[in-house]
């Protein structure tokens, strides 16, 4: 049985395997294609993980939400173009996708109107950015949707075949 850490500033991928309750080397076994020596580099951030190494974390330690992390934090392509979301309750996430969208609404006619010629001129620039900030916050809050359906079905509290079966439906 491997030792308990007393570590301070555990990096996230060590907290969420410690909260399943895995050594590194039980952790290992399970991931099946990253080794114990290679957790703890990860951990003690000598090295930065792969994302096929991140995926299986997150599968093992039922936390979707360490590939928002890698993405947002690590990658350096997604450093870029994908926010950091943090998964909170599903009300939260609910009346801030409706708030997003109610900012949102009386703002779509001034948009038609911006991309009508297809060009976004200078006297049209404020308001395009405007409303390209209220389009990122709407987006973000669909992304934590996302997240938390993802969250809720790895930790099994959500029907994930029959949410997949009335997504099909939904599509034809």
């Amino acid at each position: 049985m491997g030792r308990k850490s007393v570590k301070e500033n555990k990096t996230i991928y060590q907290q969420y395997r410690e909260k399943e309750e895995l050594t590194r080397e039980q952790a290992a076994e399970l991931l099946d294609v990253v080794s114990s020596d290679r957790i703890e580099r990860i951990e003690n951030e000598r090295t930065l993980p792969e994302p096929d190494d991140v995926i299986r974390m997150s599968e093992v330690y039922h936390a979707p939400e360490l590939c928002n992390y890698y993405c947002s934090h690590q990658c350096p392509i997604g450093k870029k173009y994908v926010p950091a979301v943090e998964v909170t309750e599903l009300p939260n996430i609910i009346l801030e996708t409706v708030a997003s969208l109610n900012a949102m609404y009386p703002l779509t006619n001034r948009l038609i109107e911006i991309s009508r010629d297809g060009v976004i001129s200078d006297d049209e620039l404020p308001d395009f950015a405007m409303i390209q900030r209220h389009l990122d916050q709407v987006s973000l809050a669909v992304d934590t949707l996302h997240l938390w359906v993802e969250k809720t079905a790895a930790e099994n509290n959500i029907n994930e075949e029959l949410l997949e079966q009335c997504r099909r439906e939904e599509q034809s």
